[in-house]
Formats: C-alpha cells, structure tokens, sequence
C-alpha cells in the first residue's frame, strides 16, 4: 500500500482549545503516524503519514471543522517527503 505525508497548517481558533490533543486522539484512531504542534503565528501544524484513504479521512475532518472548540477558518496542505515515524505525537 503506498504511503503518503502531507504537511497542513491549519489557521483559525485552534490554539488554547485543546485542538493537538483531540488531534492526537484522532490520528492514533484512525492510525496515523506524524506529529501535530502550535506554532508561533498562532496557528497549528499536522504532518500526517498514512495512506491514500486515511489522509483523506483526515483533510475531511479537517473540512468538517475539526476538533470541537475549535474554529478553523482555512488550512493549507501539501504532500511532502515521508519522514520515518513510528507514532503520531504532540510536540511542543
């Protein structure tokens, strides 16, 4: 099965709302690997290794509105080399 991993920055009310955590939660359900982390424009990024139907998943997800408490106005992603990860992670 081919895998892919996608970067997404995600823009809205997504820090201080529990938005890596529920992330986090949801990634290990539906078995990504990758990591979620704020970054410091306010925003979120996901990098997400899975594939072809789980990435979707996710991107629907994401359209859908995410985690609850969060309010994601836009994100932007794009397919990117795949790193070697094992388990999906929040960093900080």
């Amino acid at each position: 099965m081919t895998k892919y991993s996608i970067n997404i920055y995600v823009y809205g009310r997504v820090q201080g709302v529990g938005f890596r955590y529920q992330t986090y939660h949801w990634a290990k359900k539906n078995k990504l690997v990758g990591y979620v982390r704020n970054m410091n424009d306010g925003s979120v990024k996901i990098v997400a290794c899975g594939n072809d139907s789980q990435i979707k998943k996710l991107t629907q997800w994401l359209e859908q509105s995410g985690p609850p408490g969060s309010k994601i106005e836009h994100f932007q992603s794009q397919f990117c080399e795949i790193e070697e990860m094992h388990d999906f992670s929040i960093r900080h």
